[in-house]
């Protein structure tokens, strides 16, 4: 019995694997990230999880340009304190 695995079986294999673990990966980062909208966060993961993998590469194309960044989050921190005289 000789098994022999040509490269269509391993670039079957690395697609199968990337449909399964890109998802993972960008469910992680919205739930890690936070959005611009109230509802972006979930809407989101809704989108990855019943678009796939279509989802998930828009996730990676639009979805990461609606996180709100660091700069931002700081920026949106100070303006809301109290100035004190």
């Amino acid at each position: 019995m000789d098994i022999t695995i040509g490269i269509w079986q391993i670039l079957l294999l690395l697609i199968i694997a990337a449909l399964l673990i890109l998802p993972i990966i960008a469910i992680l980062d919205i739930v890690k990230g936070e959005f611009k909208g109230r509802n972006d966060k979930l809407i989101w993961i809704l989108v990855v999880l019943f678009l796939n993998p279509l989802g998930t590469l828009l996730y990676f194309l639009i979805g990461k340009d609606q996180k709100v960044s660091l700069l931002e989050i700081n920026h949106s921190s100070t303006d809301s304190s109290p100035e004190t005289k």
